[in-house]
């Protein structure tokens, strides 16, 4: 033992743990940070905890299991993560300096007992009836299920995608307010953020703190934004049924905008199934696989496959995953793949060259100058500042991302 002494105490921040198979999975709520270990290691953090020296809970453990433990290995992976803080010999006063920031959470107002109403049996139960009702709808009535024409706005064409534009940027905002109410059901504090899935700008719902309760309590809060968004949509295909059957009289501007946000969200349900990014359905099939690293463990494989390929002999070693888990990534490996090459294939053939003839046409119309056509200026300009901001944006924060990880 070089680093750490025998007869040094160590003092352990309060923390959760969960069983998770044949590992358990401690975090810290207050700094978010989350992480899984053996259950050997976790008797030896219990002897620590009791007040057992480094020495001695070396000693219990090699009486336990007649093998030396990674004592230091393990100190040294709990104190980088701010687990742990190591005492001199027979201190007894516990420090409360931590390295890491303390997790800013967002609505931490509302009451846990308040969140677990909105989300009792009785609420899911009247969500799935609606779904019923729309799907029984569209069954007798498939017309009113929108196409791409909703889009296509005749007249106010700026003025429609401006409503159209802050329609769906509430209807984001109570997707992850979905998240973060389910997972305060079950005890989690969660804080929204923007973020990007490649260079797509979205918005996210910090739940890590979901690791620390039972993998039976983490699906809910995984597909609570996905399920707002199916019952949203239900109920605008059973309004657009309603006046169908003449039971509603919507004037016609009214209904390609209800049209309108209905393919809206019909098209964000479809996105979360693109697998191949964090969507919250990936988080579903990653819990239920028990794969807690399954996109990191995937990347590392598929490098690995290829530097394989062309014979390079430094890869990385996933000896220690098990295999179980490493068959659900080499399945999974494919659906990453295949993705990522239509989501590029998809960028260079269809997004740019559109975005190109966007930019074509925006900047005709902007160069002519304001007093030439005020309307056509103005018109051009947001439009302008509504795809190409937005756009922007997504495509700063991934390029932004992979600086980030080339450093790391």
């Amino acid at each position: 033992m070089t680093r750490y002494p025998t007869d040094a105490l160590v003092s352990i921040y309060p923390f959760t743990r969960q069983p998770e198979g044949d590992e358990f999975i401690i975090g810290r709520v207050d700094t978010n940070i989350f992480l899984a270990l053996p259950s050997d290691a976790i008797e030896l953090l219990d002897y620590l905890a009791a007040g057992k020296t480094i020495g001695q809970a070396q000693w219990l453990y090699e009486q336990k299991y007649n093998e030396v433990p990674d004592i230091e290995g393990l100190l040294e992976v709990l104190e980088e993560n701010d687990f742990v803080n190591i005492l001199c010999a027979k201190q007894t006063i516990f420090t409360t300096h931590t390295k890491q920031p303390k997790q800013i959470n967002h609505f931490i107002w509302i009451s846990q007992s308040f969140a677990k109403l909105l989300f009792s049996n009785k609420v899911l139960i009247c969500c799935g009836l609606i779904v019923f009702l729309a799907l029984f709808a569209v069954y007798l009535k498939p017309i009113i299920l929108p196409s791409y024409q909703a889009f296509v706005f005749s007249k106010n064409v700026t003025m429609m995608a401006l409503f159209l534009t802050g329609i769906n940027v509430i209807a984001v905002f109570l997707h992850e307010m979905a998240h973060l109410l389910a997972a305060k059901a079950v005890g989690v504090s969660c804080q929204l953020r923007l973020s990007n899935r490649l260079w797509i700008l979205v918005a996210e719902t910090d739940m890590t703190g979901i690791w620390g309760v039972p993998r039976n309590q983490r699906y809910l809060p995984f597909i609570a934004g996905p399920l707002l968004d199916i019952v949203s949509a239900s109920i605008l295909l059973l309004v657009l049924f309603a006046e169908q059957q003449k039971w509603l009289a919507i004037a016609p501007i009214v209904l390609q905008l209800m049209q309108a946000i209905a393919l809206s969200y019909l098209l964000a349900i479809l996105w979360q199934c693109y697998f191949f990014v964090r969507t919250d359905f990936y988080y579903v099939i990653a819990n239920f696989f028990r794969c807690r690293s399954l996109m990191k463990d995937t990347k590392v494989f598929v490098q690995n496959q290829i530097l394989r390929l062309f014979r390079f002999s430094h890869t990385t070693d996933q000896s220690s995953i098990p295999k179980g888990e490493m068959r659900v990534i080499r399945c999974y490996a494919l659906i990453y793949v295949l993705g990522n090459i239509a989501a590029f294939w998809s960028l260079f053939f269809i997004g740019i060259p559109t975005m190109w003839n966007y930019a074509s046409l925006l900047l005709g119309t902007l160069s002519t100058g304001y007093e030439s056509n005020p309307y056509a200026f103005t018109d051009a300009l947001i439009m302008g500042l509504l795809v190409f901001g937005i756009q922007g944006i997504g495509i700063f924060l991934w390029i932004n991302s992979l600086r980030h990880t080339k450093r790391r």
